[in-house]
């Protein structure tokens, strides 16, 4: 078997194989003998029956297609024997076949794994600044009062203010006063503190108030236009409903038992709030090393480094994609649904958006392992922890300057308290 391997430029190799009437011959006797370990025919016992009646009984293009299979499988790995440095992957593609000169030419791609092109030494002069995950006192303020106001009581009031919700019937009135259309709506802390149109209006209002404005929707807020009714009004007139006090819970041992477990070692507000800090520093400081790592893998994916990503691993890390997709979209017959709401170009420009993300995923991920072999990193790939890879590259590029650059690094201890909440900043 003659055999001719080109190197492509994408990723891939063109592997020619020229095999004669003979090889071909030989092999299509043994895929008639496979066969006929099956082959059931009258007169003769399962498995021995004559080949050439065998023969007579199997579509002629399974036996030579099977045939074909057995040389070219055999041509590869005599490839791979040849040349150990090859690392073919995926399947062979683009399979074309011809006749010549008593000969079958077969012409086939593979991919092979990526390679990393190293361009300069630029990579030489990448370096990161200290990472600042402290947590302010806005941030762990915020953090607090969020966790509080899941639990928060709502108690009745008779007036709006700050810390109360209202709920408030709406009457969009025509010329001649009459209703055209009603509806309602929920003041509270979010919009007073988006727009001063509302604690201007609303503050030391009380229930039943009736509040009439000049339906004009370049100065009212968004959410007093009149959106369901084909008559503009020419008025609105708001009713304070319903006013609720929001109370927030006091932080002691039984509500912190409630929000983290019985087990938890919370058992005061100065407790939670030390929970909170480190919990917000964890956050900043990944959010902060994924950032820095990302734009070191960036410079250098532009500059210093390139690869080729084969077809092959592109298709396997978009199925990947689709499928989580598939899966936050509730199924597949939803997600089906969702393009079919599409127009063509829309849903192919999604697709291209999500392969082009794919590709530049398995660029970044190549170039980090290259990156860590040229660092001299000890990474088992197959252990990593969480963000491990990430933090070697960063100690190393931080001290690489020979000065010890102080850092918060909260991973440097562990936490005091057994359970996660998950509501930070």
């Amino acid at each position: 078997m003659e055999k001719k391997v080109k190197k492509w430029t994408h990723a891939n190799y063109e592997i020619q194989f020229i095999l004669t009437a003979k090889e071909y011959e030989d092999a299509k006797l043994i895929m008639l003998k496979e066969f006929q370990k099956d082959y059931e025919a009258p007169g003769f016992r399962k498995g021995a029956a004559p080949l050439d009646m065998v023969e007579k009984n199997v579509r002629p293009e399974y036996i030579s297609m099977g045939a074909y299979e057995k040389l070219i499988s055999k041509g590869l790995q005599e490839i791979i024997k040849e040349q150990p440095n090859l690392k073919l992957i995926g399947e062979p593609y683009d399979l074309k076949q011809e006749q010549k000169d008593g000969n079958t030419i077969v012409d086939l791609k593979l991919d092979i794994f990526p390679e990393i092109e190293v361009i300069n030494n630029d990579r030489e002069k990448q370096s990161v600044s200290p990472i600042d995950n402290t947590a302010t006192d806005e941030e762990i303020e915020g953090t607090l009062l969020n966790i509080q106001k899941q639990y928060a009581d709502y108690k009745d009031t008779d007036t709006i203010q700050l810390d109360t919700i209202s709920k408030v019937a709406l009457e969009y009135l025509d010329k001649e006063g009459k209703v055209v259309h009603t509806g309602h709506t929920y003041i509270g802390e979010q919009e007073f503190a988006e727009n001063p149109f509302f604690p201007k209006t609303f503050v030391n209002k009380k229930k039943d108030d009736v509040i009439e404005l000049i339906h004009d929707e370049k100065k009212l807020p968004a959410v007093f236009h009149n959106k369901k009714s084909d008559i503009k009004p020419e008025k609105i007139k708001l009713t304070i409903k319903d006013v609720k006090k929001i109370v927030l819970p006091e932080m002691n041992p039984e509500m912190l038992k409630k929000l983290f477990g019985d087990d938890t070692k919370l058992q005061n507000q100065d407790d939670l709030i030390a929970y909170i800090t480190e919990s917000i520093e964890h956050q900043k400081y990944d959010q902060e090393l994924i950032k820095k790592i990302e734009g070191v893998l960036q410079t250098l994916r532009n500059k210093s480094m390139k690869v080729e990503i084969p077809q092959t691993l592109i298709n396997e890390e978009l199925k990947t994609r689709i499928k989580s997709l598939e899966e936050r979209l509730g199924g597949k017959e939803k997600m089906d649904a969702y393009f079919k709401n599409m127009w063509d170009e829309k849903a192919k420009a999604f697709f291209e958006d999500i392969t082009k993300a794919a590709q530049e995923s398995l660029e970044k991920f190549f170039i980090l392992q290259k990156f860590t072999q040229l660092l001299k990193l000890d990474v088992d790939w197959n252990q990593t922890a969480h963000f491990d890879v990430e933090q070697k590259i960063y100690d190393k590029l931080l001290k690489k300057d020979g000065t010890e650059k102080k850092t918060k690094n909260p991973h440097n201890h562990t936490h005091d308290h057994d359970h996660d909440h998950g509501h930070t900043h």
